[in-house]
């Protein structure tokens, strides 16, 4: 599963754009709702509202190769945020990947992760890692299982390696949604609630074109 877009809302957006463009260093366009930022193929759209509770998280996906690289580059443009006094948090079992966590505009979670199964793809020439993809997608829901079930019956989209009543991963390598229960704060600094607000999830999935309604504004779209 691949992730071409995502939508979210931001209160502020000049401060939003500002941040992707000038932290990030990531090519930002301005669209006639918002914006839109260039993760690889991949697409943040950003659109302003106040309809806003609690934060989004997204990941980014890099090369293992450069893992090293985006740490030391990252760090100087970010505080990053730790789990068990290390700023390198590894993946649970069957993960196989390294994470970067790092707060974004207005509290959002930002992740850089790199996964062993992109080591074989070609490493970049530049003095900036590069950023594959929004490589994961977090939704938070009032029930995670029957989520999980919608999404698996409507969407085709497997179960990725977690699944419980609070947290699930569903999708695969290339492109996760990460389903948790509304009330489970977020990894790894735990301060921040899932948000509830408006948020889009474009995929490509084997199910072809569908739409699944979450609630409070999030749906997850297959093209």
């Amino acid at each position: 599963m691949k992730i071409p877009s995502v939508s979210i809302t931001v209160h502020d957006l000049v401060k939003a754009v500002r941040f992707y463009r000038d932290v990030l260093l990531l090519p930002v366009k301005t669209t006639p709702t918002g914006a839109e930022v260039a993760i690889g193929p991949s697409r943040l759209m950003l659109g302003a509202g106040d309809i806003l509770d609690g934060v989004h998280h997204l990941a980014f996906g890099i090369l293992p190769a450069e893992f090293d690289l985006a740490h030391e580059w990252l760090a100087r443009r970010v505080p990053l945020l730790q789990a068990g006094g290390s700023e390198v948090i590894l993946g649970s079992d069957g993960w196989n990947s390294r994470s970067l966590y790092f707060l974004g505009p207005e509290g959002i979670i930002l992740e850089f992760i790199a996964r062993d199964a992109d080591a074989a793809t070609m490493t970049g020439k530049g003095e900036n890692p590069q950023m594959l993809s929004i490589s994961e997608v977090g939704i938070g829901v009032e029930d995670v299982l029957d989520t999980v079930a919608m999404l698996s019956e409507r969407l085709a989209i497997p179960i990725f390696y977690d699944c419980s009543s609070t947290f699930a991963s569903m999708g695969s390598h290339e492109g996760l949604l990460v389903v948790v229960q509304r009330n489970r704060l977020w990894f790894p600094n735990k301060v921040s609630l899932p948000a509830r607000g408006p948020l889009r999830v474009q995929i490509e999935s084997p199910a072809g074109k569908a739409r699944v309604e979450l609630g409070s504004g999030i749906s997850v779209v297959s093209q």
